[in-house]
């Protein structure tokens, strides 16, 4: 159910999405909770915001350790088509990580990047040091390294193994699997570009005109909000306040079992596609006109359009953008011209034109 928050509270949660650092997140959200009515309704929304403060306040604590030049970070820069956190039995996972990536170090004190390939692509994997239950520094910081990663790659002898780590990870608002439905907003900086529908899937009990309110209604004139699946107010709500954080996950088993919504799959199944998979991207190769595409993909989210693309290969392409011409699964027709709505598909072929 939508949470009732008067005007006030959304105008300070702007201020915390419009924030940059920590520090500033931090003074934007204790300022949000003092806004925000305590009732049942809020409950959620006050802890998950709680829950975000102590995050942000351990992060601005580390950064300021390492301008002094002490402690270690464990966040891990993303590569490739995207992030896969690995989590599960420490010498079945780090077995897996080395047959993936021939890598020969295990984790010990911090996480160990390695990269993957599935085709043409890399998908960076992170093999992160066990999770001590027990010490609640490795917990928090592993749980950052979850709500980054991408996606999830489990590894596990059986069925109960899997279900210790779904449970820990509910315990800290992170579901396993994709929703039913899922909108993803991206605010835009012109006021003149209002906000844009793109349908992915469809909306359930609410339509276009009710999603636009309900944003205006945050102080949001300027936005593209992608909708997947079946998606309700609810879930352009989750959008804004990124309360539960849902996860594509593929489990490695020794033993084969069914769980909804995940991948399950033996050890000796092709791995990297499920992976390649659970990261929703496309690749798109681009071209100039009268060249060869080139050999190596962008790789985008699924539910991209050209001004993605062209916003993503430099800014000036999506400010002077013309038009494109599209050669693979998404075009009617080789080389056909479309504009910058153009919804993309794996493996196409743009050539954008600029004034």
């Amino acid at each position: 159910m939508v949470t009732n928050l008067p005007a006030e509270a959304k105008a300070k949660w702007i201020k915390v999405m419009d924030a940059k650092t920590p520090e500033e997140k931090i003074k934007a959200i204790q300022d949000f909770l003092s806004y925000v009515p305590k009732h049942k309704g809020t409950e959620n929304l006050v802890y998950w915001a709680k829950r975000r403060l102590a995050e942000l306040r351990e992060e601005s604590e580390k950064q300021r350790k390492k301008s002094k030049g002490g402690g270690y970070s464990f966040f891990i820069e993303k590569e490739g088509a995207g992030q896969v956190l690995v989590l599960g039995r420490e010498e079945l996972k780090n077995e897996i990580v080395r047959k993936l990536t021939n890598i020969k170090q295990d984790p010990r004190d911090f996480p160990v990047p390695a990269m993957t390939f599935y085709e043409d692509v890399g998908i960076q994997l992170v093999n992160p040091p066990p999770i001590i239950l027990d010490s609640r520094l490795i917990v928090s910081k592993i749980i950052g390294l979850i709500r980054n990663a991408d996606s999830l790659l489990i590894v596990v002898n059986d069925k109960n193994e899997f279900m210790k780590f779904k449970d820990f990870l509910e315990s800290n608002n992170i579901i396993l699997g994709k929703p039913k439905g899922k909108v993803v907003l991206e605010k835009l900086r012109s006021e003149k570009e209002g906000i844009r529908i793109v349908m992915m899937g469809k909306l359930v009990n609410t339509n276009e005109n009710e999603v636009r309110k309900y944003l205006m209604d945050f102080g949001i004139k300027s936005a593209i909000v992608k909708i997947f699946g079946e998606a309700t107010l609810d879930d352009v709500e989750k959008s804004l306040f990124e309360a539960i954080t849902y996860k594509p996950t593929v489990v490695v088993s020794n033993t084969k079992f069914v769980y909804p919504g995940v991948d399950v799959i033996s050890p000796y199944e092709n791995i990297q596609k499920y992976l390649f998979e659970s990261l929703d991207v496309i690749r798109v190769y681009t071209k100039e006109p009268g060249e060869n595409p080139t050999k190596d993909p962008l790789t985008l989210k699924r539910g991209s359009t050209i001004l993605d693309l062209a916003r993503k290969l430099h800014t000036s392409l999506s400010e002077n953008f013309r038009y494109a011409r599209i050669w693979g699964k998404s075009a009617k027709f080789p080389g056909q011209k479309v504009g910058e709505d153009h919804l993309l598909e794996d493996k196409d072929i743009v050539e954008i034109h600029a004034k």
